[in-house]
């Protein structure tokens, strides 16, 4: 089991976006997303991954576009982890039925432009919606049932940019 966003379950068929989108998408930080079928129990094992020290565990807003509940762990040398349980037959579900528990998402925080830059390096974003670490965009770069890569903590500006966008092409 691990926490490092490069090796998420299923990694393999993403090639190399999570590098293209990284240098893209310029992140602040990563926060990886455990998949789990129960809360409670990903506490405890998670937060023991997370090493000594306590953890600090709060109730997040649900992740809509995997459809997921999300809980947040933060370890004592500020390292987050999103749980994320399914709560509709979504695309999390999908995500652990075929790779089973564990890292299946990476939350790259990023600035209100990181869309605009991923989209310009080629990649497909979905609609901006809230997540459980803020304003958030799929990154669809990989198979419909993960891993998944989301470029969150976007300013709620961010929407702007893709109105001047609009108006450019209007001319």
């Amino acid at each position: 089991m691990t926490l490092d966003p490069a090796h998420l379950l299923g990694g393999g068929a993403l090639g190399d976006a999570l590098e293209r989108l990284l240098a893209a998408a310029r992140p602040s930080r990563i926060v990886v997303g455990w998949a789990t079928v129960e809360l409670d129990r990903a506490e405890v094992e998670v937060g023991g991954l997370l090493g000594p020290g306590p953890v600090t565990i709060t109730d997040a807003p649900p992740d809509r576009p995997l459809g997921a509940a999300c809980r947040l762990l933060r370890a004592a040398d500020g390292r987050e982890v999103a749980l994320l349980e399914p709560s509709t037959e979504g695309l999390l579900a999908a995500a652990l039925a075929r790779h089973g528990e564990g890292s299946l998402v990476a939350y790259l925080l990023s600035d209100g432009g990181a869309a605009e830059r991923a989209r310009m390096s080629g990649f497909t974003v979905a609609s901006e919606r809230d997540g459980p670490l803020g304003r958030q965009r799929l990154v669809l770069a990989g198979p419909r049932d993960g891993p998944f890569l989301i470029l969150a903590g976007l300013s709620d500006l961010a929407g702007l940019s893709d109105l001047a966008g609009l108006s450019d092409l209007a001319g």
